[in-house]
């Protein structure tokens, strides 16, 4: 289960760092405890170890609770069903990785590329769709602009909107992609202090 076959017969101090993790991980979970509670579960592994790691947590999280923490979010997107953000010793979010990646700013937002055109003009058509609060050029050539959803807006009717007025403009889209939102994005926004300064002004 945890992959340790091709070392069985060598002694722990001759492993290397990503095998003594596994060994360690290995002792954690053969008493099969109803409760698992990790800390930073892959780190120090390489790529691979990382993936059979992350696939096990997966696995064993189908009939136990797995309590780990981690500063590598995108293992939170990996294997996480709930994930709490924690500053200063107290609870600042609480939710799914996807409810958390919709507080982020870029979660909605559209990034729309075009084989030719200029990025001026196609931003200030883009900032007349009613669903869009504001746009911002990623690259003149090719002209890259992103347009960001209105808070009440709704995610799917502002690519369909763009794609719209392409069509009416005789855009010619190289790119069309909705944003997700970003963990990162959320973590720091809730965790700066600056930003909380910023938030209380």
């Amino acid at each position: 289960m945890c992959f340790l076959e091709s070392v069985l017969q060598q002694s722990v101090d001759t492993l290397s760092k990503g095998f003594r993790h596994r060994t360690c991980f290995a002792q954690s979970i053969i008493h099969d405890p109803e409760v698992l509670i990790l800390d930073e579960p892959t780190d120090g592994l390489d790529p691979n170890q990382k993936h059979e790691v992350r696939t096990l947590i997966r696995r064993m999280g189908q009939s136990k609770a797995i309590i780990f923490s981690t500063h590598i979010l995108e293992e939170v997107e990996a294997v996480c069903s709930r994930a709490i953000i924690i500053d200063r010793g107290q609870i600042v979010a609480n939710g799914t990785p996807d409810e958390l990646k919709q507080r982020s700013e870029h979660a909605g937002a559209v990034t729309l590329r075009l084989r030719e055109g200029t990025a001026a003009v196609v931003r200030q058509k883009l900032e007349q769709l009613p669903g869009v609060g504001k746009c911002v050029v990623i690259a003149e050539a090719p002209v890259t602009v992103r347009a960001y959803l209105k808070k009440s807006g709704a995610r799917g009717e502002l690519a369909r909107a763009i794609g719209d007025l392409a069509a009416t403009e005789h855009w010619k889209i190289e790119q069309l992609q909705t944003e997700e939102g970003r963990l990162d994005e959320v973590f720091r926004a809730i965790t700066l202090p600056e930003t909380k300064l910023e938030e209380a002004a």
